[in-house]
């Protein structure tokens, strides 16, 4: 997700509503251009990055990787779901049990991470 459109307009949505009175206040007072990066921008970007983060966590769980899996023992869940998915209403019961078990992780970061999430989504449509 970093280098998916999404990612870019979102950090650049961000970086964008950064107000140039506070770049200029940090270059008056001596900072560098690297130094007002790090303690000025990312602080105020940092919602930003934690969507983009949990969109990355997301795509990577997701990802089944079917084509370089040659082991039992290496399968991961989504690869697992998608074979026991293809073996049709016989296997429905094993097919809900990993749905679920493959749900843990994403609600769990969410969860963790939801004040951040709400954060993003509410400074994202606000307007100067």
């Amino acid at each position: 997700a970093f280098g998916a459109p999404i990612g870019l307009y979102l950090m650049k949505q961000f970086m964008s509503g950064i107000p140039d009175s506070l770049l200029e206040a940090a270059k008056i007072d001596g900072s560098s251009e690297w130094r007002t990066f790090w303690t000025i921008v990312m602080p105020n970007v940092k919602p930003a990055w934690l969507t983009l983060i949990i969109f990355s966590i997301q795509t990577l769980w997701g990802t089944t990787g079917g084509v370089y899996i040659f082991s039992e023992e290496k399968k991961t869940l989504s690869y697992a779901m998608s074979q026991i998915v293809a073996g049709g209403v016989a296997r429905a019961g094993a097919g809900a049990a990993v749905g679920v078990i493959m749900m843990i992780v994403p609600i769990t970061v969410f969860i963790v991470s939801q004040r951040n999430i709400i954060q993003t989504m509410a400074s994202s449509g606000m307007k100067d």
